[in-house]
């Protein structure tokens, strides 16, 4: 049976959640919602990075891109009006959706709350791991995450589906193009970085399409795009992986200076010179030109703290 932690709202909270118009006086209400939006439920929280997506053709287009079959467990973080939650339904998959809005928790545990294949839990996905969150719902892992994340912590909440692959099997989400950009870059890649070599260590990253900002509400400042994580397989050996991601993270940490330069917290610069020519690469090499098989070879021989 589905079910609902029914949450009073509290005075900050209710106070908050009333109508209120934008600086300057602005309101959404001067755009045409896309053909087929619902109402919202309430006005958007920009504390929570809330847009919404209005557009119900948008949703299914990325409920099929997600290759739901019947019985999968899903997991669906910020549900928001449920323009996500209701095609996600018509799999046949059972549904774990996390909501941080209690009016939006609310509402939706009315409309869909009674289907035996749905949990509504309230609650900030950051704070707990996914197994966890899973295991409130008495649903097993793995489970698929298939959501339209806030901008504001797309990223941490992408990072650990990929990085915890007993909860997570695979994601599908929509986040900023930059973002999904970063995930999927490669050297040489305008958006190349330290995220997109953290990122190829767990996962295969793949930009499936983008969204215009005219499908959401409110309307967002940037484009969207939907973006597929896929684990990496055969997975890296853990220790490997560690040593390199944090060899990574010490390299685009000052990429200004010269790889070796940058390595030096970890080793003599010398010897990072030597390893780089071994590799075939230029001992003056900076971290956006090496990637992650680069980043492996590296750290194939080090101890790392």
């Amino acid at each position: 049976m589905s079910k609902f932690y029914h949450l009073i709202p509290s005075r900050d909270v209710a106070r908050e959640a009333s109508p209120r118009r934008r600086p300057g006086g602005g309101s959404d209400r001067r755009r045409p919602a896309p053909a087929g939006a619902r109402p919202p439920v309430a006005p958007a929280r920009k504390r929570w990075g809330q847009h919404f997506l209005a557009s119900p053709e948008a949703a299914r287009r990325i409920v099929e891109a997600a290759r739901i079959r019947p019985g999968d467990i899903v997991l669906e973080v910020g549900p928001g009006d449920g323009a996500l939650t209701r095609p996600l339904l018509e799999t046949g998959a059972r549904l774990v959706a996390v909501e941080i809005d209690p009016l939006r928790t609310e509402a939706l545990a009315r409309e869909l709350g009674g289907r035996e294949n749905v949990t509504f839990l309230h609650g900030d996905a950051m704070k707990k791991s996914y197994a966890a969150w899973l295991g409130e719902a008495r649903a097993p892992a793995p489970a698929i995450l298939v959501a339209n994340l806030p901008y504001n912590v797309a990223t941490p909440l992408l990072v650990r589906a990929i990085e915890e692959p007993e909860a997570i099997a695979r994601a599908v989400a929509t986040v900023q193009r930059e973002v999904a950009r970063r995930f999927a870059a490669r050297p040489g890649d305008e958006e190349y970085g330290f995220l997109s070599v953290r990122a190829a260590a767990s996962a295969s990253a793949r930009v499936l399409f983008d969204l215009p900002a005219s499908l959401f509400r409110p309307r967002p400042k940037v484009v969207s795009s939907v973006l597929a994580l896929a684990p990496r397989t055969p997975p890296l050996d853990p220790q490997l992986r560690r040593r390199a991601v944090a060899l990574a993270s010490l390299a685009f940490r000052s990429r200004r200076k010269t790889l070796a330069n940058a390595l030096s917290p970890a080793g003599p610069r010398a010897r990072w010179e030597e390893r780089l020519v071994e590799m075939g690469r230029s001992p003056s090499a900076r971290a956006e030109e090496l990637a992650l098989e680069d980043f492996l070879a590296l750290a194939a021989n080090e101890t790392m703290p």
